[in-house]
């Protein structure tokens, strides 16, 4: 069997990216540096989702050191980008062989902030750091790997 002939894993990273989303097309984008160009006094208007942006890159280059590519790719999302999200967990956990209810409860809760998604499975919300991520995949795998 080659490695094309073998199904990678998918991992969701969602997270709040630092600019505005909605109905911010090529040339509309609002992020903090134009912000902060309008008005050097005001506040940074996406600076909570700095922190988010940190702690999902530390669990993104934990899980890469941990996984190759071809076994398991992984793509952060920003909640936001329903249109994009919440059909991607919903075929990811169809495939896996989940009731549509339970896709349903899956694609609810993968919009949480800082939420681990496997392959249509939230296996972390909030983790407390990147060895609570990789165990809650490294678990979800090998729990459809294991014989019996």
């Amino acid at each position: 069997m080659t490695t094309a002939d073998v199904r990678s894993h998918r991992v969701l990273l969602v997270r709040q990216w630092d600019q505005q989303v909605g109905g911010s097309g090529c040339c509309g984008r609002f992020s903090s540096g134009a912000a902060e160009s309008l008005c050097a006094a005001a506040d940074d208007p996406y600076a909570h989702a700095r922190a988010d942006m940190e702690a999902m890159g530390v669990v993104y280059r934990a899980l890469r050191e941990r996984y190759s590519d071809d076994l398991v790719g992984i793509t952060v999302v920003d909640p936001r980008n329903t249109a994009w999200l919440l059909p991607t967990i919903w075929r990811d956990a169809r495939r896996r062989g989940l009731s549509r209810a339970a896709a349903l409860r899956q694609v609810h809760r993968g919009t949480s902030p800082r939420a681990v998604v496997c392959d249509g499975v939230v296996v972390a919300t909030d983790p407390a750091g990147p060895e609570e991520a990789v165990a809650a995949v490294e678990d979800d795998l090998r729990s459809r790997t294991s014989p019996g």
